[in-house]
């Protein structure tokens, strides 16, 4: 097996020239993450701020756009070929020499291009002066900016190509799984190590905030965390409550994951506390269909097939059981290709990561919920996750 840089060029090089693509220009920061390790923290924590990869097929380069202040970070991490520095940001630089570091950043610098999208623009001509075909991921694309690149370029054609990068990131390295195993172990460890500690009478806040420092302590990054009691166990993804707490009977419903170097986790179990009959039934529904989905998973299968199995084995004991999709790929994002659903005939292979689930939502009751993580491999599903999948009962 190759390296994972020469295993991500080989996976874009490859979905280019199927597209027939000149230029794939990444604007998600998780796209550029992939194809340059970068982690844009302004994109982050700023939903306006643009940033792009430009990669160019025939000459293998990248050229990133982004704002001056993130270049030495860029410096430092030795990935792209070129950077085109917008913005007015500044540094100062110290009396007693700036070295290196800062004589290449003054060099990069020296020229700021007024907006992101200007030197995108000059970044395809560069490439492509006198047309060509560009990819451009439109996820963090204004509308504006692509009408404006296409009126200022009329040579060149510009295509949608946020699936393009849905299919390059669709078979994971092996390093690649390795990270997203971490991450679901850490998420799992996290969990467990809350669990432990609750409490009657403790809130949902109170458990979230266990996990997220179980996360810190194993050195990952909470990513959400949705920890729902009773009824409110029944609100799919939401906040959680300072005022919802633990009693006996309650069912506590856990959907929560961590970022472990740049990759996501996504699991799922149910705690009753004490006695409560309608979830262990419930429980037992779920976790079968979830079981035999994946027992089913092996190179060949349709993602459409094994949402059907999912579906229709917990209807087995769940007849009014009904579900829009029982899972979805996992990586660099929470949701990658494919959607374990209805109408996904995305053919499974070696190398894809998976999330298999199997949830259970009944407003004014509450919910159950049980979701792993596995990798595809030559004949079979291999679990990620480690922790039982049993319903975890506790005695307070």
């Amino acid at each position: 097996m190759s390296s994972l840089l020469v295993f991500k060029r080989e996976r874009t090089r490859s979905q280019m020239e199927k597209n027939s693509l000149d230029l794939l220009v990444a604007s998600l920061p998780e796209n550029i993450y992939y194809l340059c390790g970068f982690d844009n923290v302004g994109q982050q924590i700023l939903s306006k701020t643009q940033s792009y990869l430009v990669y160019n097929l025939a000459e293998d380069k990248k050229t990133i756009v982004t704002s001056a202040s993130d270049v030495p970070t860029l410096l430092e991490a030795g990935q792209v070929d070129e950077i085109l520095a917008v913005g007015g940001f500044q540094f100062s630089y110290c009396d007693q020499g700036i070295g290196p570091l800062g004589e290449k950043l003054q060099k990069a610098i020296e020229y700021r291009y007024p907006s992101a999208i200007e030197a995108l623009k000059s970044a395809i001509l560069a490439a492509c002066p006198t047309g060509g075909r560009i990819g451009l991921d439109e996820s963090r694309t204004p509308i504006t900016a692509w009408k404006w690149l296409e009126q200022e370029l009329p040579h060149h054609e510009l295509i949608p190509a946020a699936g393009i990068f849905s299919q390059i990131r669709l078979i994971k390295h092996p390093d690649e799984i390795a990270l997203i195993q971490r991450s679901a172990n850490i998420a799992e460890d996290a969990m467990y190590e809350a669990i432990d500690q609750i409490k009657l009478g403790m809130s949902e806040y109170e458990i979230a905030r266990l996990f997220a420092e179980g996360c810190g302590k194993r050195g990952a990054l909470p990513f959400f965390c949705v920890i729902t009691i009773d009824e409110r166990a029944a609100y799919s993804d939401t906040i959680n409550t300072r005022t919802q707490v633990v009693k006996d009977g309650s069912v506590i419903r856990f959907d929560l994951g961590c970022i472990y170097e740049s990759y996501r986790s996504d699991i799922a179990r149910t705690v009753v506390v004490g006695n409560n009959q309608k979830a262990e039934d419930y429980y037992t529904a779920i976790l079968e269909g979830e079981e035999k989905a994946i027992a089913a998973i092996r190179p060949g299968v349709t993602a459409e097939e094994i949402f059907q199995i999912a579906l229709r084995t917990t209807q087995e004991k769940m007849r009014h059981y009904q579900r829009h999709h029982c899972g979805h790929g996992i990586g660099i994002e929470v949701y990658d290709p494919p959607s374990v659903a209805p109408g996904d005939k995305t053919v499974l292979q070696e190398g894809m990561t998976l999330n298999v689930e199997t949830p259970y939502y009944e407003i004014g009751w509450g919910g159950v919920q049980v979701e792993d993580t596995v990798a595809v491999e030559k004949d079979s599903a291999r679990y990620l996750t480690k922790s039982s999948r049993k319903l975890i009962k506790l005695s307070l």
